[in-house]
């Protein structure tokens, strides 16, 4: 009977080793696809911004004034209040201004990307909204603007302080 149940403990053993092998290469095998298609993916996803940057026609290039700065200090706002800044500009150049995107530097911060070209002379304005919402502090946050320029991304920065919410 001893002998019996050391018999059925070893094979139960054994095939649970076996198994967890082959979920090991199993987990493997999937962690391994995840990360080429991350890999893929991220490379794509490089591979498709890059040309955005990239690709612009230097025949289709142009000039911008901003015209209340690139970089703008708001003061303090108390937490949780939503701070909208704007920065305007103006095509001072002789062919019309592209806007194809602008992104900011993290989620607290949602810009607007105009949709329209800007004629030679025309003005206008690059617009985001910045949620104060735990990031009591002194706070630099940064808004791109990708457009028909040399160099094609612009950076402004704006800064503000946090004050902490009083209860």
């Amino acid at each position: 009977m001893k002998k019996i149940l050391i018999v059925l403990a070893a094979t139960i053993t054994i095939a649970s080793c076996k198994e967890a092998d082959k979920t090991a290469d199993s987990t493997s095998a999937t962690a391994t696809t995840t990360t080429e298609a991350t890999s893929t993916a991220t490379a794509t996803s490089t591979a498709t911004a890059a040309p955005q940057q990239n690709t612009v026609d230097p025949a289709t290039l142009t000039k911008v004034e901003w015209l209340d700065g690139m970089d703008k200090d708001f003061g303090k706002i108390e937490e949780g209040k939503t701070l909208d800044v704007s920065f305007r500009f103006k095509n001072v150049g002789d062919k019309p201004l592209v806007i194809s995107n602008v992104s900011a530097s993290c989620g607290c911060t949602i810009p607007e990307t105009p949709k329209k070209p800007y004629a030679p002379g025309e003005t206008g304005v690059i617009k985001a909204s910045f949620n104060s919402s735990g990031k009591v502090g002194s706070n630099s946050k940064q808004v791109n603007v990708f457009a028909n320029l040399d160099p094609a991304m612009t950076t402004l920065v704006f800064h503000v302080e946090v004050k902490a919410k009083k209860s």
